[in-house]
């Protein structure tokens, strides 16, 4: 199993909280072995006399960024579903800036406030206090600075996009820094905190000998190194098939939707897919199942969707849909369907379905009640339907069933699960 392993589906939603609790009372954990839960540990950073924090920091930061490196070198990991912080550079410089004065001030960050809140420091408990307090005010100024908190965007970017720069050689820049950070802590902390470097613990200090810390820090310029002539970590827009994978799909038709689904998927409201429409843009204007978004042919870039996502492909013409669901499945996307019927089969079973000969009304009221729901109408029978032209489609927003709630006609992409911080 590769991954990020939540976005392959080796576990969902329930057991993704349960994870995200273990490794919170881990962190917290460790946190407070290490001293992080004392405010004079952490305010002793900015004095220059203890500078554990960035020791930690640093060594978290090196460790991850070499790991990833090689996990993704390897094939273990697809750093393309790893989820992005937007960047939004103003807003988040003046945020790191007053998050610093108010580390400083207070002597916690909002992490080791908990920590140090949850071993019953009075201290701890007031900065958490003041946290929440915060949080309130900032919910009540928001919408006079929401301009400001949006501006300087820049998406989703790394340093290697923005000063097109290799990945490895970025890897191999921040495992020289932690290096010389760390050796500039253990000078920092002699001149201005009377600390005499651990033999052990020490990269410059102590006798000359491999201790596990050269050791270590000796193995992360290594990896570094290599990072800088190993190339780039994602797995960039070139991938294979498994022809046999894809002939033994085609024919047994797991790569189709129904219409009747996909009419189900929208009324329950579910988010868990993306409605692609091919058409040109004057047909997808002129009317497109709610939902849809148009992307034609030629605009489904390799990054055009996250590749975990479900894609459903819809068109007039089934030669563009299998066009796009081929081209797709080359870039690797791992979940991509076709409606089948494409338009014409939406207009057939949902908007105007035909009552078959000899069906009771029964068998028949969802279907009729699905249809209006999209604005459509249903069809007396074969033979009355035989003899009147197909109705346009509506271009009204679809009327609500009485037993669910309304599908959204809005042509914005469906709402997506929050991640990151």
């Amino acid at each position: 199993m590769n991954a990020p392993f939540y976005k392959f589906g080796l576990f969902g939603d329930e057991a993704s909280f349960i994870i995200a609790f273990l490794i919170g009372i881990g962190f917290g954990f460790f946190l407070e072995r290490a001293g992080f839960g004392s405010a004079r540990k952490l305010a002793a950073q900015f004095y220059l006399r203890d500078l554990s924090v960035l020791k930690v920091m640093f060594t978290a930061i090196i460790t991850a960024m070499t790991g990833l490196y090689v996990f993704s070198r390897l094939g273990m990991l697809d750093l393309s579903l790893v989820y992005l912080v937007p960047t939004f550079l103003v807003p988040q410089i003046v945020g790191g800036l007053l998050l610093g004065v108010g580390f400083v001030i207070g002597g916690y960050c909002p992490g080791t406030s908990c920590v140090s809140a949850a071993t019953g420091r009075i201290d701890g408990m007031v900065y958490i206090l003041g946290m929440v307090a915060g949080l309130l005010g900032f919910g009540e100024v928001y919408p006079r600075i929401v301009n400001f908190a949006h501006s300087t965007s820049m998406g989703q970017i790394t340093l290697p996009q923005l000063f097109d720069l290799p990945y490895g050689l970025l890897v191999f820049a921040a495992v020289l820094m932690a290096l010389g950070a760390f050796a500039a802590s253990e000078w920092a902390e002699k001149r201005f905190g009377g600390k005499q470097p651990d033999p052990e613990g020490s990269i410059i200090g102590g006798s000359r000998r491999l201790t596990p810390v050269r050791a270590l820090a000796l193995s992360l310029a290594v990896i570094g190194l290599c990072a800088a002539f190993a190339g780039d970590p994602y797995r960039g827009h070139h991938t294979t098939i498994a022809t046999r994978d894809l002939e033994m799909r085609v024919g047994q038709g797991a790569d189709l939707i129904e219409p009747a689904q996909l009419a189900d998927w929208i009324i329950q409201d579910r988010n868990d897919f993306r409605l692609v429409d091919l058409r040109p843009q004057k047909d997808y204007i002129a009317w497109h199942i709610p939902r849809a978004e148009n992307f034609p042919l030629a605009s489904l870039t390799p990054d055009f969707a996250a590749h975990n996502e479900k894609i459903i492909l819809c068109s007039d013409d089934s030669l563009e849909a299998a066009k796009a669901w081929f081209l797709l499945e080359a870039q690797g996307f791992k979940s991509v369907y076709v409606l089948s019927g494409g338009m014409q089969g939406w207009k057939d079973f949902v908007l105007f379905p035909v009552r078959p000969q000899g069906a009771t009304d029964a068998a028949f009221e969802r279907q009729a009640q699905v249809a209006k729901f999209f604005g459509g109408s249903p069809q007396a029978s074969n033979t009355e339907a035989s003899s009147v032209a197909t109705p346009a489609p509506p271009r009204v927003a679809p009327a609500p069933l009485p037993t669910a709630p309304p599908a959204s006609t809005s042509t914005a992409p469906p709402r997506k699960k929050k991640e990151g911080c």
